[in-house]
């Protein structure tokens, strides 16, 4: 059966709803949702039905499935969550009986049934004539098992297409909520939000309007990513190279510039190869050990270059050693490449 249930202790990121970005009509409607499941059996004391059916239309990305996790969340109940699109099975049959027992669960485990793309059932209706039948028997028995829907039960459906929807379906609702996309203003909160979360010279920027937050949520990522990886490229390290010949400086092997060095040493470790030092070539990566002589000592040379220049060496060095940070016997954090057996 092609559906999940997804538990509020899960590992599933639940977003409050007090920090999802509501208009201020679809909060006021949710909070008196919320508040009649809190009150339900004063409510029942009097004959008074709670509103459990509900329908959440609109654009895609500003916010239905979030809504329907985060009113799961606040009322401390488990969300079954299905997508119709991928639930409906080639034999109609079949998925009027899952339908059916998905009810049944949700009713059971006193839960939420959560159904996407609720329009799918919609959409059916283009279906050859020969499945007309079996069309009409899944969309009756979808009609049943909402009005015999348990009120313990909290029913919610989401869909982009709300024109398609039968009208005999929509009318079983008792409560609609449209979700349009966001305003200029609402978007410039929505990015001063995100975007107060990173360093200033990593958030600088292009915004975009007449986009869903989904969409404003990736534009920003993809675009702080991007800010994050230039600064990396350029960002300064300190390598310590224990394999040049010359004290003076290092060619690096990516593009053939030249840095300036400084004699140092690091102690604590050994070279784990039976050369010497004097006999390496230039720019060889090969491994360090650490060494339970703490009086070990590695002479080499301490080099400034970039996040880049480190990425390429990082490429160039063996699978089996591990970029960590030492400290230089003059104090100086600096990069090395140890056998990871080692560690």
């Amino acid at each position: 059966m092609a559906h999940h249930s997804t538990y509020l202790n899960s590992k599933n990121k639940v977003i409050p709803l007090d920090q999802l970005h509501l208009n201020e009509d679809i909060r006021k409607r949710i909070n008196q949702l919320l508040e009649e499941f809190t009150y339900i059996n004063a409510l029942n004391n009097l004959n008074i039905p709670v509103d459990h059916k509900i329908l959440l239309y609109g654009h895609t990305g500003c916010g239905k499935t979030a809504t329907a996790y985060a009113i799961g969340h606040a009322l401390n109940k488990k969300v079954i969550a299905i997508n119709l699109s991928g639930f409906v099975s080639s034999k109609l049959g079949e998925t009027a009986k899952n339908l059916s027992d998905l009810f049944k669960k949700a009713a059971h485990d006193n839960a939420i049934l959560f159904i996407d793309e609720f329009d799918f059932i919609g959409k059916l209706r283009d279906y050859d004539e020969k499945d007309s039948g079996e069309m009409k028997r899944l969309v009756n028995t979808l009609l049943q098992l909402i009005d015999n829907l348990a009120e313990n039960t909290l029913l919610i459906c989401a869909t982009n297409h709300l024109g398609i929807i039968d009208t005999a379906l929509l009318r079983r609702f008792q409560i609609r909520l449209g979700y349009t996309l966001p305003t200029e203003e609402d978007l410039n909160i929505y990015y001063d939000n995100i975007l107060s979360g990173f360093p200033e010279h990593l958030n600088t920027i292009k915004r975009t309007y007449g986009i869903s937050y989904a969409e404003a949520k990736d534009t920003i990522y993809q675009q702080i990513k991007a800010n994050i990886i230039q600064f990396e490229k350029q960002k300064k390290h300190l390598l310590f190279a224990y394999d040049t010949q010359s004290p003076t400086d290092l060619e690096t092997e990516n593009n053939g510039k030249k840095h300036e060095g400084a004699v140092d040493t690091i102690s604590g470790f050994t070279i784990n190869e039976s050369k010497t030092v004097e006999s390496r070539p230039l720019n060889s990566l090969s491994m360090i050990n650490k060494s339970k002589d703490l009086t070990a000592k590695i002479r080499g040379m301490v080099f400034e270059i970039s996040g880049a220049e480190l990425a390429q060496k990082d490429k160039k060095a063996s699978h089996n050693s591990e970029r960590v940070l030492v400290t230089t016997d003059s104090g100086v954090e600096v990069w090395v490449y140890i056998d990871d057996k080692s560690l």
